[in-house]
């Protein structure tokens, strides 16, 4: 039990440390975490994603319970903070919604792939690959629509402006590397269609630089940040950590069970992703409570995650 809780966590703790003492040394810049993510989001990491579809038999893929579970998980959290941040913290429509994208979008490229990787192997990238592309075709989507009528002064017109939002924002999703790649792998495993070894090699080297890489730019974007506590990022940290993991628990209602659900509640118990800080940012709304959330929840996650391994692990 121990062998595998260091096996998954050590190895993510020390990357991580590594990206941070990287900024605390001068050796790197704060921004030069842009470059490594780009490299991570647009090439490493499709690449993988394609790799662990291509290798991955089509009875595995073909698991609908497995994907509504995960949808369960990922957007059940998003709507329930949505109603949360309107009911209780009285934020309007747009600050709302990025307090649930915060709360519900996990960090499974930087975080969650290698520790799925280390604990489960290669069939672990398939949490990773559907959850990628149920927050890439809905959840995302669906966060830029609330926040263009939260942002409108004139909510009928707002309304009439949102078919063509929608459609430009999945169009734009489903042409990302990070959705068609794995799409394309799936589909080639669904008609069994076997690579030759010299492009599956090509493919496994670009692959490989996904994990380290994301972790280290992860703790690059976090040296430096604020280190903020209040009503807003204790809810979101509580949220985070126990709402999301048990609403993947609830994957027992479709049949999903043993590893398939392990899978799935330790990936809803990884911490928020950085795309939801870089989004706030980029929107001016949420991104002080934002950026505070992700660097406590990814303090936070190296704890929780490591006890979610020892209880599956007995």
């Amino acid at each position: 039990m121990v062998d595998t809780i260091l096996n998954g966590l050590l190895p993510v703790a020390f990357v991580i440390m590594l990206g941070w003492l990287a900024g605390r040394i001068g050796l790197l810049k704060h921004t030069d975490a842009d470059v490594l993510a780009t490299l991570v989001i647009r090439f490493a990491l499709p690449f993988a994603l394609f790799e662990g579809a291509v290798k991955t038999s089509p009875d595995k893929l073909n698991n609908v319970a497995f994907a509504l579970c995960l949808t369960l998980g990922l957007m059940g959290t998003y709507v329930t903070v949505l109603v949360v941040g309107r009911v209780v913290f009285r934020h309007d429509l747009r600050t709302a919604a990025m307090q649930a994208l915060v709360c519900a979008f996990p960090d499974m490229a930087y975080f969650g792939a290698p520790i799925l990787a280390a604990v489960f192997g290669p069939v672990g990238f398939l949490a990773v690959l559907i959850g990628n592309l149920i927050t890439s075709i809905f959840m995302l989507p669906l966060t830029i629509v609330l926040t263009h009528l939260g942002g409108t002064g004139e909510i009928e017109s707002g309304w009439q402006d949102v078919p063509h939002i929608l459609g430009l924002s999945v169009a734009r999703a489903v042409i990302n590397p990070i959705v068609w790649l794995p799409i394309l792998g799936m589909a080639l495993s669904f008609s069994r269609i076997t690579l030759a070894m010299p492009v599956l090699m090509s493919v496994g080297l670009i692959a490989k630089a996904a994990g380290g890489t994301s972790l280290f730019a992860l703790g690059l974007m976090l040296y430096g940040e604020r280190f903020m506590i209040n009503a807003n990022v204790l809810t979101n940290l509580g949220l985070k950590s126990s709402l999301q993991p048990a609403l993947m628990a609830l994957g027992v209602l479709f049949g999903v069970a043993g590893s398939p659900a392990h899978q799935a509640i330790i990936t809803g118990a990884v911490p928020t992703a950085t795309a939801a800080a870089m989004f706030a940012l980029e929107t001016k709304t949420y991104a002080a409570n934002a950026t505070a959330t992700i660097l406590l929840s990814t303090i936070l996650c190296v704890a929780t995650e490591g006890m979610l391994i020892a209880f599956f692990s007995r």
